[in-house]
Formats: structure tokens, sequence, C-alpha cells
């Protein structure tokens, strides 16, 4: 048997914070079962685990009662991807042009337009009243 697959060996891989070791006495849920044997089936995919430390993984993923017998399965899985990428920036990445091309100017809003027009008219109004109170 290899280590950290199918025993309880080699848990110390796993933090205190994971549900696998804080809640080692809740039972499996379908749910459970069914991320793990994703997560299996991507690392093998991806190589990073071979057929017998994938196969024992599944074995000991089906017969396992309690979260804590699976912590030494997960504990030999590749770390997961806690979260994902913002929309902002997936959106950013269409709309941007590629690497060393000038991007297109953006124009104005009416509405912007007319505040800024707005505004120095205003501050050309102030000067004048300025000028005539200090002349």
């Amino acid at each position: 048997m290899l280590p950290g697959i199918g025993s309880l060996g080699d848990v110390n891989e796993l933090p205190p914070s994971s549900r696998f070791v804080a809640r080692a006495g809740e039972p499996v849920t379908d749910a459970d079962r069914s991320e793990i044997n994703a997560r299996l089936n991507d690392a093998f995919s991806a190589g990073t685990i071979d057929e017998d430390t994938f196969h024992r993984g599944l074995d000991t993923l089906y017969a396992a009662g309690t979260l804590g017998e699976l912590a030494s399965v997960v504990a030999g899985l590749p770390a997961r991807a806690a979260y994902e990428v913002p929309q902002i920036i997936e959106q950013n990445k269409q709309s941007d042009p590629p690497p060393g091309e000038l991007a297109p100017a953006r124009s104005m809003s009416p509405a912007m337009t007319a505040g800024l027009v707005g505004g120095v008219a205003v501050l050309v109004v102030l000067l004048i009243v300025l000028a005539i109170v200090i002349l």
C-alpha cells in the first residue's frame, strides 16, 4: 500500500482546518464522494498520480464511512484552486488588445461632455467675478 493512500498514515499534510481533519467523524455524503472522485480522475488524467494510486484512492473513497477516512486520499491529491477568476478580469481579457497594440480611444458620453463644458463655464464666471473684485 502506498503511503498516504488507503490508510491514515500521512494525514499531517492536511491543515487542521481541513474538513477531513476538523470534522473527521462526520459521515461522507454523495457530494463529497463526487468531488473527490472528480479530483482523483483529474489527477490521474493529468499524470500526477499513477494507476495504482488512482485505484487505491477510489477503493478508499467508496469504502469510507467518515470524512476522516478520506483524509489520506485527499492529502495525496494535488491542491485544487480555492478561488475563481473575477468576472471583470475575464471581461477585460476579451476586450483588451494584444500586448504591444494601442487600444482605441474612448469617446466621451454626451452627459460627460455637458458636465465638462458646464464646469469650465462656471470656472470662467468665477474668474471674471474675482478679477472684478480685485480690480
